[in-house]
């Protein structure tokens, strides 16, 4: 029994440290306009990223996220603000 319980532990680990290193999204959000755009914005992707930033002028965002949140997840929940929202190389 000890034996599977360090086995599962091992098969876990790797994936539990590399939960908390932090991925950047740069994305390009089309339709920004105001203040309030970009509050929006930062509202919708609160829970997911670690940290935001937005630049107005150049309608375009950087998102800090855990490794485990997929760059589709974040680029679907800030379409959601209603923005065009894609990544940027």
């Amino acid at each position: 029994m000890k034996q599977i319980i360090i086995a599962a532990i091992a098969m876990l680990l790797p994936g539990l440290l590399s939960a908390g290193e932090l991925q950047t999204l740069k994305m390009k959000i089309d339709g920004m306009t105001c203040g309030q755009c970009e509050d929006k914005v930062k509202k919708q992707l609160a829970s997911l990223c670690k940290e935001i930033t937005i630049d107005l002028e150049r309608g375009e965002g950087v998102c800090r996220h855990e490794a485990l949140i997929t760059t589709d997840q974040i680029l679907s929940e800030a379409n959601k603000t209603g923005f065009k929202t894609s990544k940027l190389n």
